[in-house]
């Protein structure tokens, strides 16, 4: 095909949406072994992990909430809050020491998180989480953190 023989279309196509992926995924998994492996269908759907603090009187004070890669060996932190009342009692050291045990125990290696300055880059540092890479104005006028830690 010469270079000026294409035409550039804009605009929201689902089915060509669905082809441009199909064609993503076929070239990564005929170039990665683990690729291959994450696309077996047994493999497809990432697996929740969930732990919960609550009060005696079984309102939540604090969550945390992931999900597990088996074939890659990550647990990915997605939702983690503790109620302004319970902070600094350890609950949110609790939390995610326990959802860390869960990824260990389905064979994760590894754990990331995504925070805010805002939220909690602090916290996840002092429990051994690496930052490795930024986000600058994102939203604007903040900074989205990326950190990683070996489990």
């Amino acid at each position: 095909m010469d270079a000026a023989e294409f035409e550039l279309r804009s605009g929201v196509d689902p089915g060509l949406e669905e082809d441009l992926v199909d064609r993503l995924v076929e070239y990564n998994k005929e170039r990665s072994a683990v690729v291959r492996e994450r696309f077996e269908p047994a493999n497809l759907k990432s697996e929740p992990v969930h732990v919960f603090a609550l009060a005696p009187d079984g309102s939540l004070l604090g969550g945390c909430a992931g999900r597990v890669e088996r074939s890659w060996h990550w647990l990915t932190i997605d939702t983690m809050w503790v109620d302004a009342n319970a902070r600094g009692q350890g609950i949110g050291t609790a939390l995610l020491e326990a959802i860390e045990a869960q990824g260990r125990a389905r064979g994760c290696r590894w754990a990331d998180v995504t925070t805010f300055d805002f939220q909690a880059p602090d916290f996840y540092r002092k429990a051994g989480y690496e930052q490795y890479g930024v986000k600058r104005d994102y939203p604007p006028g903040h900074t989205n953190h990326f950190l990683r830690k070996n489990l």
